[in-house]
């Protein structure tokens, strides 16, 4: 579980000490009252963005289990962008494995605020 302010997840972090992933989500929890910012830095924008696709690559999802939210984590669209803010104060990050998300690289940028 993750409780400092603010911090970073690698998608490397993920493929190399198998945290994060479905089995081990990252937690990350803010004070209550506060609510958690993400966003993504994204090195792998070069998709072709010619077709419409919503979401060229699925990196991941973002849940909030007391308000049954599951978001998807999309990458391939800008090189940083705002993902998600939570409805509450903890959150649940589940990476995709590198096979699945395409050997997809990032960073998660998150931060409690009020």
């Amino acid at each position: 579980m993750l409780t400092i302010p603010e911090g970073i997840i690698s998608s490397q972090s993920s493929d190399t000490r198998g945290c994060g992933y479905a089995n081990s989500p990252w937690i990350i929890s803010a004070k209550p009252g506060q609510t958690i910012n993400i966003s993504i830095v994204d090195f792998n924008t070069e998709v072709d963005q010619s077709n419409l696709v919503s979401c060229p690559l699925v990196y991941g999802f973002i849940i909030e289990r007391s308000l049954g939210i599951n978001h998807t984590i999309c990458g391939g669209r800008q090189r940083e962008l705002a993902i998600y803010t939570a409805k509450t104060n903890q959150v649940e990050i589940q990476i995709l494995s590198r096979g699945i998300r395409r050997d997809g690289r990032f960073l998660l940028k998150y931060k409690g605020n009020l």
